[in-house]
Parts: C-alpha cells; structure tokens; sequence
C-alpha cells in the first residue's frame, strides 16, 4: 500500500495468531485473480506491528497491489466507512473483483472498525 509504505507479506487468516504474522486474508474461497468476489485483508492497528494504523488516510482514488506468486493485481480505493465490530456485511461480495481493508478503530481504543472498500482495476 503505497500511501501506508506497507510492504507485507499475506497470511491465511484473520485469527489472533495470524493477524501476529501481518497482514491477514480471511478465508472465503475468494483469491485476488477471481473475476467475481471479495478479497478481505485485516491488520491491526495499535499492536504487532501496527501495519494498518493509518487505514484511515487512505483516500478514493489511492491505488494498491496484492501480489500471488504469478500475478499482481492492483485495486482502486472507492470509499470507506466506521462500523461496529459486529457489522458483517462489509465481508460481503460487493460484485466484482473487489478488496476490503479492515482494521480496529480508533487508535488504541479499537470499539469501531475502520473498513476501507476497493475494485481490482488491473
């Protein structure tokens, strides 16, 4: 993530121990080279790293690549929102190759989730 200076490696799940790893994918049979369907990508905020402790500078427009080991894919940030940690709906497909961030909000208070929403553009 350009913006962020964030060069991390993906783990398979979003899990206390994953999320120690870095960043984290949750398990729901999507992969970034799926034509239709919802990558989600969680950090935390305020410990093991603090990969995504500023989630919240991320603007529309702003650009990131998720990279496989054939392939890079880039998405768009299109939108972002604070939710409740219980708000499920932003696991969601939200039709197309799409991607969303998720970390806990604010800062070291973490009773919100801060969701960052993007389409794979390349």
């Amino acid at each position: 993530i350009p913006r962020l200076n964030i060069s991390q490696s993906i783990v398979q799940g979003v899990d206390w121990e994953a999320l120690k790893q870095g960043v984290g994918q949750l398990v729901n049979g999507t992969s970034p080279g799926d034509d239709i369907g919802n990558v989600v990508l969680s950090a935390h905020n305020d410990v093991y790293g603090q990969l995504f402790q500023h989630i919240d500078q991320l603007q529309p427009g702003d650009t990131f690549q998720i990279q496989t080991q054939s392939t890079t894919y880039t998405y768009e940030i299109t939108s972002s929102e604070i939710v409740d940690p219980d708000d499920v709906g932003v696991l969601e497909n939200h039709g197309g190759a799409t991607a969303t961030l998720i970390s806990c909000y604010p800062y070291r208070v973490n009773t919100h989730r801060y969701i960052v929403y993007a389409n794979r553009i390349a």
